[in-house]
């Protein structure tokens, strides 16, 4: 694939989300207040996580936004395909 672009609704639990497979640029975006914990296992050149913007990264990140709560209504990610770009965010 060339592009994965997803669009999440309003969770009411912690929803599970897992991407894998090939893509050149991989685009999540959540509802605005919407928490998310990230795991990245696959090799990204550039990872943007809300607003932050990381370079060559891979094998291991996690990263969660602020008053993110594993029993809380939001996102639990995980990307383990690799690819040029992956942008999770909210708005």
């Amino acid at each position: 694939m060339s592009m994965i672009h997803v669009e999440l609704p309003a969770p009411s639990d912690v929803v599970p989300i897992r991407i894998s497979g090939g893509a050149s640029e991989i685009v999540v975006r959540r509802p605005a207040g919407t928490a998310a914990r990230v795991h990245l296992t696959g090799w990204v050149s550039t990872f943007i996580f809300d607003d932050q913007m990381y370079s060559g990264v891979g094998n291991d990140v996690r990263l969660q936004s602020p008053g993110y709560e594993a029993t809380a209504p939001g996102y639990d990610i995980e990307v383990s395909s690799s690819a040029s770009m992956v942008t999770i965010t909210a708005g």
